[in-house]
């Protein structure tokens, strides 16, 4: 049987083979996961959080690239299984998340099974990592250049000035994720 236009990756548009390359690596992750009583989400923001120590939802969510409200049931469940805890934040109004010793546990078994599968993984693996970051960085780049065109005052985007942006450069070379919206005060 002849394969019909359009089934066959060579014929899908970039963003197509991205998301579609996405949701088969999850599938993988999260059956490796699932012992752990993870997802690529929930590991995603145990990770995310180690890095930012401490943290609050805001941040986290600006890091991932995801909403407040998706990030918080991910965070509600992690911290009913023991692995996060959050204690009110220095401003009184919100709330900073840690890891706990279980949640550290389980972060560090969560990586072993990756690294396990990872080593079994086409060698080619790595050069699309490379490529990945890279397209990332473009990606990122693009989106800070639209939202500073788009500023409605011509005011230019502030950088974040948290301890997690200042990680994120470090660790990746890659530019701060786009500003958290904030609320200007009435005047």
């Amino acid at each position: 049987m002849k394969a019909q236009p359009g089934t066959v990756p060579e014929q899908w548009a970039t963003h197509r083979l991205v998301s579609i390359a996405a949701r088969l690596d999850e599938r993988r992750l999260n059956r490796r996961l699932a012992r752990l009583g993870l997802t690529t989400g929930s590991l995603d923001a145990l990770e995310t959080a180690a890095e930012l120590e401490p943290t609050t939802a805001t941040d986290l969510a600006d890091m991932l690239c995801v909403s407040r409200q998706s990030l918080g049931k991910v965070l509600r469940r992690l911290q009913s299984l023991g692995f996060l805890t959050k204690e009110p934040g220095r401003d009184g109004r919100s709330a900073d998340i840690y890891l706990t010793p279980e949640g550290r546990a389980v972060l560090s078994a969560a990586g072993n099974l990756i690294r396990e599968g990872t080593e079994a993984e086409a060698p080619d693996e790595v050069l699309f990592r490379r490529q990945l970051e890279q397209h990332i960085l473009r990606l990122r780049n693009s989106e800070r250049n639209t939202a500073a065109r788009h500023t409605n005052s011509g005011r230019q985007s502030k950088n974040l000035t948290t301890t997690g942006a200042t990680i994120w450069r470090q660790q990746t070379g890659l530019p701060d994720p786009k500003p958290p919206f904030r609320k200007l005060p009435r005047q």
